[in-house]
């Protein structure tokens, strides 16, 4: 251990201990090229998924959909091919569309999707039939191209 007086290192401007840093640096730099230069094996573990699970997963999302489109034009709405010229027609429509499911102990998947110049009222509107009628949950879809 290098031992020296306070007063001695203070007034010659020298330290009792030797510069670390270009050490330091030297390590660090060693150490990253190291770890980028490792080579890694990669560890995998094999899941084996049943060949007709899949299929049945997505054939039940299928029947609980219920594909909701919003036109620009006020009076004009879709449910899932068929479209509809007025409201009523359409909430009846979409009301038989879910009790049917929720007879079959299923819960409805709510999809909206429409034009981006629909008008906010219709989409409120839908929004407040849904929320009286229980139905918390629904995607919308939104495209922002032309």
């Amino acid at each position: 251990m290098i031992a020296g007086s306070q007063n001695g290192a203070a007034s010659s401007g020298v330290s009792a201990f030797p510069d670390m840093t270009a050490l330091l640096d030297v390590i660090f730099i060693l150490l990253v090229f190291l770890l980028l230069t490792a080579n890694t094996v990669p560890e995998a573990l094999e899941v084996s998924l049943p060949a007709d699970s899949e299929g049945q997963a997505q054939s039940l999302m299928v029947d609980q959909q219920v594909s909701v489109t919003l036109f620009k034009e006020n009076d004009k709405w879709g449910l899932a091919d068929t479209e509809y010229s007025g409201w009523h027609g359409f909430e009846s429509a979409l009301l038989q569309k879910i009790q049917a499911l929720k007879s079959a102990d299923k819960q409805p998947e709510i999809i909206i999707s429409g034009d981006k110049n629909a008008s906010l009222e219709k989409t409120l509107k839908l929004f407040a039939w849904l929320q009286k009628h229980d139905l918390s949950a629904a995607h919308i879809v939104m495209n922002t191209s032309n």
